[in-house]
């Protein structure tokens, strides 16, 4: 998996500084961008892609602005949810 090109399409949600909170329009636009990234990529991303993807947009975005322990929680819940979800989507497919 090209993380750089994984990230790119992670970016119009990680891009906004609330990106994190969950608040619904946080929750839109990662799901936005979550299916933007099942269009281009397909259904077969693992947990560590997504991760490493949006481990590499908070350093580009968001350098030194949270503490790391803070960020590393963050990047893990989304990272297991969008691992959850594209993994249902790819089950729906196949069935």
């Amino acid at each position: 998996m090209n993380i750089e090109e994984l990230a790119k399409s992670l970016k119009p949600w990680m891009q906004v500084d609330t990106w994190h909170t969950t608040h619904p329009l946080d929750s839109e636009r990662f799901h936005k961008a979550l299916s933007s990234t099942i269009d281009s990529h397909g259904c077969q991303i693992s947990y560590d892609d997504f991760k490493d993807a949006m481990e590499l947009l908070a350093e580009q975005l968001y350098p030194n602005k949270y503490e790391k322990s803070y960020l590393r929680r963050n990047i893990d819940d989304f990272a297991s949810k969008a691992e959850t979800i594209t993994s249902y989507v790819y089950d729906a497919i196949k069935t």
